[in-house]
């Protein structure tokens, strides 16, 4: 598989000085203040927008920090005050006491996360659960509410 080219800098100006001398020669004169600037205007490259930046910013944060976002989004009306499942979960991470209380039905009853899945009438091929598990990434609102009624279910074990 060929090596991924770095597209930095030095990239895009000698695209530039290559394809679109027209804009080199207004990036040296000033009319341009970087060279994304330039490359952006020539449509070598796109510029990055807030939601560039935001996804950017989601992936790179820990658990914590998303928990803190997601209910600054809640103080400030932008996401309903309501959650499908506040005893189990925020927003759509689950609660390390609720990923102790799964782990702790899985081992007992011998189960993997694909036969929880099953139970609740999803694809035991669906890793959405495992990977919120094991990586704490989160799950979609159907999963948490039918998480809720298995876990209810499951009360005794």
């Amino acid at each position: 598989m060929a090596k991924k080219q770095k597209r930095d800098k030095a990239y895009y100006e000698e695209r530039l000085i290559r394809d679109h001398p027209a804009i080199y020669a207004d990036l040296v004169d000033g009319k341009y203040r970087t060279v994304t600037e330039a490359a952006a205007a020539a449509d070598l490259k796109k510029p990055r927008t807030r939601l560039h930046e935001l996804k950017n910013a989601w992936s790179k944060s820990s658990n914590s920090e998303r928990k803190d976002f997601l209910a600054w989004l809640t103080k400030t009306g932008a996401l309903p005050t309501r959650t499908p499942s506040t005893s189990i979960s925020t927003g759509r991470y689950l609660l390390p006491a609720t990923v102790a209380r799964i782990n702790h039905i899985k081992t007992k009853r011998g189960m993997t996360t694909g036969d929880i899945m099953g139970e609740m009438g999803f694809s035991k091929l669906d890793a959405s659960l495992g990977n919120a598990l094991l990586n704490g990434h989160g799950l979609r609102l159907k999963v948490i509410e039918a998480l809720e009624k298995w876990l209810t279910a499951n009360a005794s074990v």
